[in-house]
């Protein structure tokens, strides 16, 4: 399981460089945008900027001047203050003692043992001790296998959730359930590459500016735990340059980040098989006695997201490279752990993280306990919100707009101009057959099962827990997928997003995003077409975006495009493709359009839609649904953080969100009065929208 530090170190780092976004061919006066993402960009000193040169500036000066990034955190603003609004709501339902039943009882059972430094400090790092000293004892590749094959240590950490937890140790594989792409009934155990410490294979070929701070702040966090667990400066800096050089050979048999953001791939990443076909593929590398150890050996399905990685495990598995191996699964088990020990260590990781990367102070030790309760507790923690915060009048209000922007893309797609006839049905038939999941779930699948001691040892909890999860998780993978099922594996319905999901062509608006900024119930409609209804837009525009549209109206991936249409449809994304990649990006470092094409288009297309919708409403006010839009992407975040995405992340950047997002429309050219010359033009020849 993917401990909280090493998540944040890959999600955050980078340099701490220039704040402006150099000019792309397409604007007039791009260099006039300044990023205000980026905390200290924006000062008393910058001159009041007009909507008609830069929208974003214009509307969130006097909102960003007054933001503060509260102590422990990466950001404030849009969706970073969303995650502490929600924290927060979190926290209520833990503590909230008339909320009663197992799960309850189970969620503040855990929440003490987190919070009782009394007895975490007085055990310290006793609790991790046999496991590290069963670890230092491998002195042999049967060692190692049967560690690798232990459902209860290489098993938890190996299993790469579908919400994202574990895959980064326990295994040189990491393994997962999702559902076929050929069959969207069948679910399929997923096997693949294990994740690396820097986040791209790249790195390891040539280390970029983002790679070297999340080196940096990698190394300074396990420095700071392995002299906490007894090792010395010399021991842990041996076994960190271990664990990169392991990282290395591993990565080198990788696809690199771009590869795997590059929708062109999709089909290259599956590769069904069974079991007999992975242990030939993986030759001297015992992948079947790890499975079957794992109770994994009975799976209907398979697939191999990478062959080549697999067939390469059995050189890298040998007696030569054993040291390496053994340091660097030592350095991925312990790192689980840093959360579950005395404060010392928690706090002395937490710092050595947080000095790299820019961030001041730490979180609650209450918020930090709501944290690691929903990564390790998070359907039965779910279960205390959506019993405090749910109502069916907020379901039926967030059916009624997505019924209105369901209804109003009806309309769009069949009246795209460039699409022919029997594709435009098409994807209408997909339209019709999307899945809509809103706000809660009524099955609330509580763990009625799931018991662990309280005598203080809180990682022996955190091991229970782990196990259980992905026992729960997988003990489907030969059942039937249920399309009416809600995944929360995936994401916790209080989670402060949104999501479509292609593999069963729904789209699923959780209750967490539902707060703050982006909704309220007496919002006035205009802010909730400009902020939820783009949102809800913007998911079924995934349906349609390059990825997306690869898969047909049940999720199955299969084309659905006649050749003429997909010509039509490639060209106008490499249009949106050519615009990000000649923007360039702090100090030299360029955008990747590839990677950054989906979320814009379904930006666009969210946009588009919601907009329509507006149309059909009498005094329906574009300035205020393009200022609540703005509003939405008003940010500040540390440096680090925001170069991190403009690298890594497959969003654009929030200023850009805005800006770009707004200008292609004639509603927002009209609505502020735009004219050619302004730093907000873009000709109508010029736009970008593939939708």
């Amino acid at each position: 399981m993917k401990s909280s530090f090493v998540r944040r170190i890959i999600s955050v780092t980078c340099v701490l460089l220039a704040a402006l976004l150099l000019c792309a061919p397409a604007l007039a006066d791009a260099n006039a945008w300044l990023n205000t993402d980026i905390d200290g960009a924006l000062t008393e000193d910058t001159p009041v900027a007009r909507p008609q040169d830069d929208f974003n500036l214009a509307i969130n000066r006097d909102y960003l001047l007054g933001l503060v990034i509260p102590e422990g955190n990466t950001g404030a603003g849009g969706f970073n203050s969303l995650r502490q609004i929600i924290n927060e709501m979190r926290l209520d339902a833990i503590q909230d003692e008339t909320l009663a039943g197992h799960d309850a009882e189970l969620v503040r059972r855990y929440y003490n043992l987190l919070i009782d430094w009394d007895a975490r400090d007085a055990l310290g790092i006793e609790p991790a001790m046999p496991y590290l000293k069963a670890l230092r004892a491998i002195d042999s590749l049967e060692d190692m296998t049967a560690w690798f094959a232990d459902k209860g240590r290489g098993g938890i950490t190996a299993f790469a959730s579908e919400g994202g937890v574990g895959g980064s140790g326990g295994c040189l594989f990491a393994y997962s359930m999702s559902i076929s792409e050929d069959d969207p009934s069948a679910r399929v155990l997923s096997i693949s590459p294990i994740g690396l410490s820097l986040g791209d294979p790249a790195e390891y070929k040539e280390l970029s500016e983002n790679g070297r701070v999340t080196k940096e702040a990698m190394t300074a966090a396990w420095t700071a735990l392995l002299n906490h667990l007894g090792f010395s400066e010399a021991e842990a800096a041996t076994m960190i340059e271990n664990t990169y050089a392991l990282e290395a050979l591993l990565a080198a048999q990788q696809a690199d980040l771009e590869a795997h953001k590059n929708p062109a791939n999709i089909a290259s990443f599956w590769n069904p098989t069974d079991l007999a076909g992975i242990e030939a593929m993986c030759g001297a590398f015992p992948a079947g006695e790890i499975l079957k150890g794992w109770d994994m050996d009975q799976v209907n399905h398979y697939n191999v997201t990478e062959p080549e990685y697999m067939k390469a495990l059995a050189g890298i598995y040998t007696e030569e490279n054993l040291v390496l191996l053994r340091d660097w699964l030592t350095v991925h088990t312990v790192e689980q752990w840093a959360d579950y020990l005395d404060k010392a260590t928690r706090d002395d990781v937490e710092d050595a993280q947080n000095g790299v990367l820019g961030i001041k102070g730490s979180e609650s030790d209450e918020i930090l306990a709501v944290r690691t309760i929903f990564r390790d507790l998070g359907i039965p923690a779910d279960n205390l919100y959506i019993a405090k915060y749910c109502t069916p009048q907020l379901r039926d209000e967030i059916l009624e707009i997505i019924d209105a922007i369901v209804a109003e893309y009806h309309k769009m797609l069949a009246e795209e101009t460039w699409l022919t006839e029997a594709t435009r049905e098409k994807a209408i038939e997909k339209l019709d057959n999307l899945a809509v999941r809103a706000v809660y779930p009524d099955d609330l699948d509580p763990w009625d099962d799931l018991e662990f001691q309280t005598d203080g040892n809180l990682l022996e909890a955190a091991l229970t827990a782990w196990q259980y999860a992905r026992d729960k998780e997988l003990s489907k993978i030969n059942e039937p997928v249920d399309r009416s099922e809600w995944n929360r594996f995936i994401m916790p319905t209080s989670t402060g997003n949104a999501f479509y999901n292609p593999s069963d062509n729904s789209i699923n608006i959780l209750a967490g995003i539902l707060n703050g900024v982006i909704y309220q119930s007496d919002f006035s409609y205009e802010q909730k077409m400009g902020i939820i209804g783009v949102i809800i837009g913007h998911e079924i525009s995934h349906a349609f975006d390059p990825a997306g549209s690869q898969y047909d109206k049940d999720g199955r991936f299969a084309s659905w495009w006649s050749d003429e249409d997909k010509v039509a449809f490639d060209a106008r994304a490499k249009k949106l493709i050519d615009y990000y990649d000649n923007l360039v990006l702090f100090d030299g470092i360029k955008y990747s359009g590839t990677r950054v094409q989906g979320e814009a288009i379904a930006d666009m297309g969210g946009m588009k839609c919601a907009l329509r919708v507006g149309a059909g409403v009498e005094g329906f006010d574009n300035q205020k649904f393009f200022e609540a839009y703005a509003k939405l992407w008003a940010v500040k975040v540390v440096k680090s953080t925001e170069l991190s995405r403009a690298q890594t992340n497959e969003h654009p950047l929030s200023y850009l969100r805005t800006n770009v997002t707004v200008m292609q429309f004639d509603e927002f050219q009209k609505a502020f009065d735009v004219k050619e010359g302004d730093g907000m033009y873009l000709a109508p020849e010029d736009r970008i929208c593939v939708w």
